[in-house]
């Protein structure tokens, strides 16, 4: 029997945090989550606590690091040990060179990498690099992919239908320089490219923007037009980087960039991104033509927990990543099968250990047609599951870990039968 949970003592955390800290969250994205964002006072394995005392199945995974799950032990044990040792130098140390080393064995295209703590970063990073590389001005982007809050890039994301800044307070000046082009239209990127087209940037499995996935023949022709343009290639696998398979999106489709944009399942739930690729291309910071800067570059607390995420992937693939696809097509078929024929049909695109959920459509399969689905009702619909102890993000993307198990899949399944009660 399922008890509804109580938020009391999230609203009124909640209520305080607003009085000084702006929105009360630190990213805006968590204000969003219905009733009230909710505070969560500890996480183990596939499991969060709130303050109120109240367990969750977490789907959102603190929005796709966790690979593990929450606080799994290889993790803790190599964090633990390098903060005896020290936390940061803000010089050289011997796991940073492990790290780079583990990269550049399982990602297929990377032959030299560097680190810094954000994607949004990283990403900023690799068109650095494109740019010194190629003398060239020009990026392009494709519309309904996501490659963080810096301006330059942060227009034509998810939800968007144009080219249309994403935020407030952005400058249109920075924006001048990227083009926005439609996912899987060969013709558009053909016209899009020019002899100024420093880099062409695209999630290679579009999971921002509902879990899309480009034709094998888009991918490869696209690939051979942007090297023939002399413009550098570049994947932004900060979410689909060691999570749909342990050499990442690239692997699975077997294209590779000539740039690899990283972060999220990289560091497991500590703050690391990397750019890693082509050494001709990397040659650019490799002899100080591009300054890469940044105090917690390679910081050693970070760097250890990455390597021990990408040790434990390495140690347990392909396995593992089997079983987070049966995992994710489990999750999808039950939050199909649950909602059919009730008042918040949903549709579940996904691949391996990632999925995007909607509301109020039949079908997904063009970014127009995640434009049709009905987002406030999903939101509803998380704040339902959330009552019954499913945490889900209310954007729609879905995250499951090595830590979930089939019972957590089973209690989910019940708990979405009592959620749709009231829309049957």
């Amino acid at each position: 029997m399922y008890v509804r949970h109580d938020l009391s003592a999230s609203i009124k955390h909640f209520e305080r945090a607003s009085r000084h800290l702006a929105r009360g969250v630190s990213s805006g994205i968590r204000a969003q989550q219905l009733p009230v964002p909710v505070t969560f006072s500890r996480g183990s394995g596939s499991a969060l606590w709130d303050v109120d005392g109240n367990r969750y199945v977490d789907y959102t995974l603190a929005y796709g690091p966790l690979i593990l799950g929450h606080s799994p032990d290889a993790l803790i044990a190599a964090v633990s040990e390098q903060l005896r040792r020290g936390s940061t130098f803000g010089a050289n140390h011997p796991l940073e060179t492990e790290l780079a080393e583990a990269i550049c064995r399982t990602v297929p295209s990377a032959a030299m990498c560097v680190f810094s703590s954000t994607g949004t970063e990283a990403v900023q990073v690799a068109l650095r690099i494109a740019r010194a590389a190629t003398g060239r001005r020009k990026v392009v982007k494709f519309l309904g992919h996501y490659h963080g809050w810096i301006d330059n890039v942060n227009l034509a994301s998810y939800g968007e239908t144009g080219p249309a800044p994403g935020s407030g307070g952005q400058d249109p000046a920075a924006m001048s320089s990227t083009v926005v082009c439609d996912w899987n239209d060969i013709g558009n990127l053909r016209s899009a490219l020019d002899g100024d087209v420093a880099a062409v940037l695209m999630e290679p499995i579009n999971v921002d923007g509902g879990c899309l996935h480009a034709t094998d023949e888009y991918l490869r022709a696209g690939a051979d037009l942007i090297r023939h343009n002399g413009s550098v290639l570049i994947f932004d696998e900060v979410i689909t980087g060691f999570r749909v398979s342990l050499g990442g999106a690239q692997e699975k489709l077997g294209v590779q960039p000539d740039l690899t944009v990283l972060g999220k399942a990289l560091g497991g739930g500590f703050p690391i991104s990397a750019v890693a690729g082509r050494a001709d291309i990397m040659a650019v910071v490799a002899d100080g033509r591009v300054a890469h800067a940044g105090t917690y570059n390679g910081s050693a607390v970070a760097v250890a927990a990455a390597l021990a995420v990408v040790t434990e992937l390495e140690r347990t693939a392909p396995e593992v990543y089997h079983r987070l696809g049966a995992l994710i097509g489990r999750l999808a078929g039950i939050l199909e099968e649950t909602t059919k024929g009730t008042g918040v049909p949903l549709v579940v695109r996904h691949d391996t250990g990632v999925g995007h959920a909607f509301a109020g459509v039949t079908a997904v399969e063009r970014y127009a047609d995640t434009l049709e689905a009905d987002t406030e009702l999903y939101r509803r619909f998380t704040a339902d599951l959330l009552a019954y102890g499913i945490h889900l993000m209310p954007k729609g993307i879905l995250y499951v870990s090595t830590a979930h198990t089939d019972a957590d899949l089973d209690f989910t399944a019940d708990a979405i039968e009592a959620a749709v009660r009231p829309y049957r």
